[in-house]
């Protein structure tokens, strides 16, 4: 009789085990399904990709992609915003399910993350005041040169032996209030982040040269969650192929930029 109570009772013990790791091994897209709710991150400090507006609505390029994108899906987007610097961290530690927030793909990156198709590609360019006689970022002396702080601006100008010092922001806004004051030389940013910021603000800059380096940009998504993936894959696809994408660039930047 003790026999069958205690085999009785270990089973239950098992099944409710087994539920709970049922449970727990969820993936993100089941949960998104479940929840018809995907999280995703940017800035909030990246016009015309990502900003806050005179309304205080946060609104950008990324905003609609990842909205068209969740529609796809069946699902509704919840953006959060945070800052460059810990993004990826705060993605593979699960505070969001993705990035869509322009970030480009890199080889370092790519050993903790995992990249989408391409959705746009930009330059880097170097950015000083209008009227500037640079030629070219190189003809700077012991420059002084601003970057919003983690992203890969920074990386190429810790590299150049001819910028004394690297000037860190949290947003492309302050970067180029710092040129604006002459606090710094010039900027690095993308070309198309810099060209509508310097029209929407009113900014005397202008870019100088050729971009240094192009860039290709993709959403962010965990490794292992690979059929999410697939899925963002599938629904870029076909917000490029329906002409979703090219009316979401045209509010924007007046042009398809895929």
């Amino acid at each position: 009789m003790l026999r069958r109570m205690f085999m009785g009772l270990l089973l239950g013990i098992m099944v409710i085990a087994v539920a709970g790791c049922s449970s727990s091994a969820k993936t993100t897209f089941q949960k998104i399904e479940e929840t018809k709710e995907m999280t995703f991150a940017m800035t909030g400090a990246y016009p015309p990709f990502n900003f806050i507006d005179e309304n205080g609505e946060l609104v950008g390029f990324d905003i609609d992609i990842a909205h068209a994108i969740a529609q796809k899906l069946g699902v509704k987007a919840k953006p959060i915003t945070t800052a460059w610097d810990g993004i990826i961290s705060g993605l593979t530690g699960k505070r969001f399910d993705m990035i869509i927030g322009s970030m480009a793909i890199t080889e370092e990156r790519q050993k903790k993350i995992s990249f989408t198709d391409p959705y746009y590609i930009d330059g880097a360019q170097f950015f000083a005041k209008e009227g500037s006689k640079l030629k070219d970022i190189s003809e700077l002396k012991d420059g002084k040169v601003g970057v919003v702080t983690g992203t890969t601006f920074q990386t190429h100008l810790s590299n150049m032996k001819n910028i004394k010092e690297i000037l860190q922001f949290d947003s492309d806004v302050d970067n180029i209030k710092s040129v604006e004051i002459g606090r710094a030389d010039g900027l690095i940013t993308a070309k198309l982040v810099g060209l509508y910021s310097a029209k929407r603000y009113n900014v005397a800059i202008e870019p100088i040269g050729e971009p240094l380096y192009k860039e290709t940009i993709a959403i962010a998504i965990r490794q292992e969650d690979k059929e999410l993936l697939a899925a963002v894959n599938k629904a870029l696809k076909e917000i490029k192929e329906d002409g979703t994408y090219e009316k979401i660039s045209n509010k924007w930047f007046g042009r398809n930029i895929l």
